[in-house]
């Protein structure tokens, strides 16, 4: 039996809002979908983590890396960290970009939503 594994996948992409805009964002995604939840938040480097188990049937971190490009401009990077290794890198590997593209969705979505809507959930 071979064991591969595939480097962790990330995807980088620029937002209209400021990094305490996105902060707020990224926090209220385990509200939108209860399968996250918050772990880590580092402060100094501008990065948050949710943690998921049910993410592609392994446990996995899902890192949100903030850099300033202006001042309501944000470049964000999400990366699938896993904590187990995978044994079908093609398919590990195309369920994870499907699942980035749901979370910059879910991100999406959550920076949008209004207070009255979070108090919905």
């Amino acid at each position: 039996m071979v064991l591969y594994s595939i480097p962790n996948l990330n995807e980088s992409f620029s937002m209209e809002y400021s990094i305490p805009e996105i902060k707020d964002g990224i926090a209220r995604i385990p509200l939108l979908n209860t399968n996250y939840r918050a772990t880590i938040l580092v402060e100094s480097i501008d990065s948050i983590t949710l943690e998921t188990k049910e993410f592609l049937n392994s446990a996995v971190f899902v890192s949100f890396n903030l850099v300033p490009i202006q001042e309501h401009r944000t470049d964000v990077t999400i990366e699938i960290r896993r904590k187990k290794r995978s044994f079908d890198k093609n398919f590990k590997g195309t369920n994870t970009f499907i699942s980035i593209e749901n979370l910059i969705l879910q991100l999406s979505e959550a920076l949008v939503i209004t207070t009255t809507k979070i108090h919905e959930f």
